[in-house]
């Protein structure tokens, strides 16, 4: 009885896709022009600007601002320019102070928390340290309705 033997070639191993660094912008924002807002506006600036340059896993994108009360996001332009860059995936993370800073509608705020996370952009919210990414949609939910309502109450 003759046994044959069928040799399967050895595939080459892929090369290690290089681990891409993350894209990395912040999106800051004052809600009045008096003085004391354009310097903190411009302290949250300069704070992101370098901790996003000193992590060597992150390149920097920009950093996004406004200086607007608006509730609505319609009538914050860096705002605007933020999410058509991350529509173009230009971005894969965005840091941000408070989630009040983000949005201060509950609502519109939670849909594009979700709608940023169908693309697998996350949000990190330096007050409280979380990463939208690594948390349910429900609790999206719950803490946009907490943060409005601190909101509501510092005001």
């Amino acid at each position: 009885m003759s046994r044959k033997v069928t040799e399967i070639p050895q595939r080459k191993r892929d090369v290690p896709i290089e681990v891409r660094r993350l894209r990395v912008a912040a999106y800051c924002r004052v809600s009045t022009r008096h003085e004391e807002q354009r310097h903190s506006l411009e302290a949250q600036i300069a704070h992101y600007t370098n901790f996003i340059k000193r992590n060597p896993n992150w390149e920097f994108v920009a950093i996004y601002s406004d200086v607007a009360s608006s509730v609505r996001t319609t009538n914050r332009p860096g705002y605007q320019q933020l999410m058509r860059d991350c529509a173009k995936r230009k971005v894969d993370l965005i840091l941000v102070k408070s989630l009040s800073r983000f949005g201060r509608d509950a609502l519109e705020t939670i849909r594009q928390v979700r709608k940023l996370k169908k693309m697998n952009i996350g949000i990190y919210i330096e007050t409280g340290g979380v990463n939208t990414m690594n948390i349910s949609n429900s609790m999206i939910d719950q803490l946009a309705a907490l943060d409005q309502a601190e909101s509501h109450f510092r005001s």
